[in-house]
């Protein structure tokens, strides 16, 4: 009886630790991450999402356009931060709101069209005040 007991109140401790843990997060993480530890959302975090804007126009190689294809952005390939997603529309072009500064415009593999190539990672410098825009040409495989 006290075992189950001990059980279920460490059960019940770990449980509340993780949530509250969740909606107060301690200050574990150094300034420059976004990322929660576990890969959780930090409470009040807005990720790389900023008012500059990128735009990201996919097409085949035939010219045609390629919509509904999802399209990372973030300052290493990987998890995707918060605004670090967008899905390109029936033009191909895709849309970002993020922050100024250094990033990856990558694709995740498991939400990729099979029958074609995934393009390696491009790197992209977005600048507040200008026009960003950038095209990416795919082929099929």
């Amino acid at each position: 009886m006290k075992k189950t007991s001990c059980g279920l109140a460490i059960v019940l401790s770990l449980i509340l630790g993780y949530v509250l843990g969740s909606i107060f997060p301690l200050n574990i993480l150094n300034s420059g991450q976004t990322q929660h530890p576990f890969g959780l959302a930090l409470v009040g975090d807005k990720g790389i999402q900023g008012n500059t804007q990128l735009g990201v126009t996919l097409k085949m190689d035939n010219g045609s356009p390629l919509g509904n294809v999802e399209v990372d952005l973030a300052e290493t390939p990987g998890q995707p931060p918060i605004g670090g997603v967008a899905l390109s529309d029936e033009n191909g072009l895709a849309v970002f709101n993020v922050q100024p500064g250094n990033y990856f415009i990558f694709f995740n593999d498991e939400n990729f069209p099979q029958n074609i190539e995934t393009p390696t990672p491009t790197p992209i410098e977005i600048r507040e005040g200008e026009a960003n825009q950038i095209e990416i040409i795919l082929s099929v495989r």
